[in-house]
């Protein structure tokens, strides 16, 4: 018996050696930490969302000492926000660079102008909803006299949207339909933020802007603009608890925007790994749950394995809609 309690003990040690022995290059491969400054890129120009994203992360990250290397943000718009796709991928493997993805992402894939399968899915920060301004005193009140407008004439009312295919150029081509309207026949005038189109609006320039809800309250606040409706599937608090949902006012419509980060091709699990609990740390923060409450965005954290999941769903809704509304190639 003692015989034998010393050849197991033997072939215990010899098992946990072995064991030990895989783990420690294991371990090894899966460390990784940036060792030169990190650039998070942003595919619109400064003052909207995606723009407010990223420096809310830049700030966080840098406050709460989260990364030891500079984090800078990096404004690249144009090409319905595909530069700033293309400029990450001129570093695959590189996870010093990344870039706000939205479902724009989604929407140019469908198109054919990029693929989404060629950035790796990091994480999911944010949802968020599109609000339809005007100005302070624009004849259109409300969604329902905006839309009977366009069916009498959808040459007189100039529409503008961030970028064709994003989700509030969806938003206002689903409630074109809804009401009867050709969302092909829409007039719509692309700026390189949703502050741009919210200026034009102000200006005269244009009749209305499909914008995101973060975006378009503080002119609201101001008494500058009137948001006539929300995208979002029931009526939102604080200074939009007055506003009308789309589907309140007989419209069966409802679409939420995303805020996340994507790297280039090419990461590997211990690079994903690392911003994933970086984000995670974030998250958890007070001032970026002061940030959601501020701007009305619901946090809507997932990993890189849900997220890249979550953007396959996306991917079939978007194309079913953008089907639906002629837009897909």
């Amino acid at each position: 018996m003692a015989h034998q309690q010393i050849t197991l003990r033997q072939l215990m040690t010899v098992a946990a050696g072995i064991v030990l022995a895989g783990a420690v290059p294991a371990a090894a491969a899966q460390s990784w930490a940036p060792e030169k400054a990190v650039e998070v890129v942003v595919s619109s120009a400064p003052g909207g969302s995606n723009d407010r994203i990223a420096r809310t992360l830049q700030r966080i990250i840098q406050e709460q000492k989260l990364v030891p290397v500079p984090v800078s943000v990096l404004n690249k718009p144009g090409g319905n926000q595909t530069i700033s796709r293309v400029y990450i991928n001129q570093n695959p493997g590189d996870a010093h660079f990344m870039d706000i993805g939205n479902p724009t992402l989604i929407a140019n894939t469908i198109a054919g102008r990029q693929q989404y399968t060629d950035f790796t899915p990091i994480a999911l920060l944010v949802n968020e909803f599109t609000a339809f301004s005007v100005r302070a005193d624009s004849p259109y009140t409300n969604a329902k006299e905006l839309v009977a407008q366009l069916k009498k004439d959808p040459d007189s009312i100039a529409i503008g949207v961030s970028n064709r295919g994003g989700t509030n150029h969806l938003a206002m081509s689903l409630l074109a339909k809804a009401g009867g309207v050709d969302p092909r026949r829409l007039k719509i005038v692309v700026f390189k933020t949703n502050a741009e189109g919210l200026t034009a609006v102000l200006g005269g320039h244009i009749h209305v802007v499909a914008s995101a809800v973060g975006t378009a309250v503080g002119q609201m606040r101001d008494g500058k603009t009137r948001i006539i409706s929300v995208s979002a599937p029931q009526r939102m608090g604080g200074d939009l608890a007055e506003v009308p949902t789309l589907r309140e006012q007989g419209y069966d419509v409802s679409l939420s925007n995303w805020r996340a980060l994507v790297g280039p091709k090419g990461l590997s699990a211990a690079q994903v790994g690392y911003w994933e609990d970086v984000l995670t740390r974030v998250v958890a923060t007070d001032a970026w749950k002061a940030i959601l409450a501020r701007y009305f965005w619901d946090g809507n954290f997932l990993r890189s394995r849900e997220f890249g999941r979550y953007m396959e769903s996306e991917y079939a809704q978007i194309k079913t809609i953008m089907t639906e509304l002629g837009l897909a190639k």
